[in-house]
């Protein structure tokens, strides 16, 4: 049995003991002494986990990695193991989450609020700070004092006077470091806060008025000097969603005709070419069902489009209820408020603690929102009693009505049911990972129950036992359907040194339609993230009529060995990889020589007997070699436009190199290899990307 320090002290009288190991030495060495059965030891544990509730203080908050930490130990012995592990095994979840919430430790524990609240004092003082300090300063110094006043803005408690003069301060500051644009945007901020706030106090009126005339000004004055400066007062660094090429698929909702879905035994549902696709076309604009933030982009991006917060573009504005996460512009704030915010807010931090577990946080939280998404009805703000359907072993009539029949119903990534027929493996995974999954559930379903109460009292009726382990029971479905369907939520940044583009993860999202495409270590297709979370699935090489569309998961054979690869896939999706560099054991770098193709049947070229050795189809091979050589100077040329930033005159020759490559050359092949990682790069530009200055 593992000892972990826990997160919660015992009381005893004349001595804290600060963890669970110390306890047990202290409560347990007579046992072992009498060489007692496991049975009796683990009995005497759970008594004494038991007894550590009941001695805690009341009113203390016991977060998610507490909790977990704490159940996980109390459940992890071989008696209630045994059990659990035949639900596992048959990925029966409601049982599972029955046996965690039968836990008298469960039942006993309470949830409370677990955020950082508005702090008017400390807003205050930050500000003092900064307008205390003597001069404008350099550069530096002005960047400083803009990330304290920041800093101040996100302490402020909503609607107050002290809150616009933090943005009208930091819009100075920005207006002096000739951030023209954030400037603007602080001021017409500040405009909007003065006009929702209400006062009956003739002396904060005046001075309203004061604040208003002010903001004009500093505003007017930018825009000055953007002109000046030949800056643009409002620099659009958002880039346009691309259309899929062809026609809209009928069935498919995201993807284009040239797509269609079908179902195997050995490969389930995936997607197949109903055309010849050349490479660059758009196959799939994907919308996600629900979207999460890494915590190390809170501060840097927006919560609810991701766009960063960073360069010139835009401000960060302020959740109002807490210090924690950040918004581009008040329409994000209360679009994101109204749709998930508001029953996350006041048990943030719980998404935020580190973790040893198997799931990272923001896929925790991802589950969190992909469970509120559909448990609360928009338009009273309650629980969805048919969506607890759903979740009920028992309701086997409202769980035929989430099945899809793909040769007939519409696929649409914000139908629910496209959630629901998710793989989840759950059957497959650990028990102890199923263990911790349970467990989590159980706590977050207590979290979103407290969190309803609190925002209203009619849920406090509504919501029982039976309501709490439905909900387990799907945040359970939905953290298991994360782990193997999660896509990244990526932003691009140039780097000056290398002269490429380098991605961040900024979170992450559930992409219904994108999850149909199955993985290959050597794909043809590949993402790249837009605003507002959505995904563009493009063509990165020709794939022909009937040919499968093959995204890559994660390990790739250029950069992974074969069992490394294998290892990995099995863990995390429980497949075994049989795509062609797998079969084939592709090994890099390549052989110098290259080997050409049949352009009559796709065959291989015999370069000694100068004829194909399927169709016995004759070839010049001089002519070919001078075809490629021509042909390289175009990947060439565009390298050369790309390293000085012009990507867009880069990607036509790109394109045209990659279908002469595709059609001339065998794979695996060096020079495919470089053309389609320009070709990337060309498409990095093009999505979601940040400047910073």
């Amino acid at each position: 049995m593992k000892c972990l320090k826990p997160m919660i002290a015992l009381m005893m009288p004349g001595k804290i003991l600060e963890t669970r190991w110390q306890l047990r030495q202290l409560i347990l060495v007579p046992v072992f002494r009498h060489k007692r059965s496991v049975l009796a030891r683990d009995h005497i544990l759970n008594h004494l986990e038991f007894l550590q509730i009941f001695v805690m203080e009341k009113n203390k908050r016991k977060s998610l990695a507490q909790f977990h930490s704490f159940i996980y130990n109390t459940a992890n012995t071989q008696l209630f193991m045994r059990e659990f592990r035949k639900y596992s095994e048959i990925g029966d979840r409601h049982s599972m989450v029955e046996m965690i919430l039968e836990l008298d430790q469960v039942s006993n524990a309470d949830v409370n609020a677990l955020f950082i609240p508005k702090n008017s004092e400390e807003a205050e003082k930050l500000y003092n700070d900064v307008i205390s300090a003597e001069g404008d300063g350099d550069k530096m110094s002005n960047l400083l004092k803009i990330n304290l006043l920041t800093r101040a803005l996100f302490a402020a408690e909503a609607e107050t006077l002290l809150k616009v003069k933090i943005t009208i301060a930091r819009a100075k500051y920005e207006f002096n470091t000739q951030f023209y644009h954030k400037c603007c945007k602080d001021c017409d901020y500040a405009l909007q806060l003065l006009k929702n706030l209400q006062s009956s106090d003739p002396q904060n009126e005046l001075e309203a008025e004061k604040m208003k005339t002010m903001c004009n000004l500093l505003k007017s004055q930018s825009l000055k000097q953007s002109r000046k400066s030949n800056k643009p007062s409002s620099p659009s660094s958002e880039k346009k969603l691309p259309r899929i090429d062809g026609k809209p698929n009928k069935k498919l909702k995201s993807c284009s005709d040239a797509v269609a879905l079908i179902y195997e035994n050995a490969k389930g549902r995936h997607l197949i070419a109903t055309r010849n696709i050349k490479a660059g076309s758009v196959l799939i604009v994907d919308e996600p069902f629900s979207f999460s933030t890494d915590e190390t982009a809170l501060s840097t991006n927006c919560l609810h489009c991701h766009s960063s917060l960073q360069g010139d573009d835009n401000i960060a504005v302020p959740c109002s209820s807490c210090q924690t996460v950040s918004f581009c512009s008040e329409e994000c704030r209360s679009n994101a408020w109204d749709s998930y915010h508001k029953y996350e807010c006041m048990i943030f931090d719980n998404f935020l603690e580190r973790s040893r577990t198997c799931d990272a946080k923001s896929h925790v939280l991802l589950a969190y929102r992909t469970t509120i998404a559909k448990a609360i009805r928009k338009d009273s703000g309650v629980l969805d009693a048919e969506f607890l359907c759903y979740q009920d072993a028992k309701c086997e009539d409202a769980k035929k009505s989430l099945e899809i029949d793909i040769k007939s119903d519409i696929y649409d990534p914000l139908d629910y049911r496209t959630v629901f027929s998710l793989e989840t493996h759950c059957e497959k995974a650990d028990a102890k990972v199923n263990l911790s999954r349970s467990i989590k559930s159980v706590y977050l379903a207590k979290c979103l129950a407290f969190v309803l109460m609190e925002v209203d009292e009619r849920s406090r009726e509504t919501i029982g036992q039976r309501e709490i382990a439905l909900l387990a029971v799907a945040m359970m479905r939905h953290m298991q359907a994360v782990n193997c369907n999660a896509y990244e939520i990526v932003e691009n940044f140039r780097n000056e040194n290398t002269r490429t583009w380098e991605p961040r993860n900024v979170g992450g999202a559930i992409y219904s339609s994108v999850s149909l495409v199955n993985h290959s270590c050597y794909p043809n297709v590949v993402r790249h993230s837009y605003p507002g979370g959505k995904v563009v699935v493009r063509c990165l090489r020709f794939i022909g009529k009937g040919s499968e569309i093959l995204d890559c998961y994660g390990p790739h054979f250029i950069t992974d060995s074969l069992e490394l690869r294998q290892q990995y896939l099995i863990e995390k999706y429980h497949f075994i990889c049989r795509c062609e560099p797998c079969k084939s054991d592709w090994k890099f770098p390549f052989p110098d020589e290259i080997t050409f193709r049949c352009i009559s049947c796709g065959n291989s070229l015999d370069s000694l007997h100068l004829r194909c050795t399927e169709c016995s189809q004759k070839f010049d091979i001089r002519k070919l070699r001078s075809q490629l050589e021509k042909s390289t100077k175009k990947r060439i040329l565009a390298v050369g436009k790309m390293y000085d930033g012009h990507y867009i005159d880069a990607l036509p020759l790109l394109l045209e190199h990659s279908g002469f490559v595709d059609k001339t050359l065998m794979a695996p092949c060096l020079e495919a290899i470089k053309t389609q990682q320009s070709i990337i790069q060309c498409y990095n530009s093009l999505s979601s990307i940040v400047k910073i200055k």
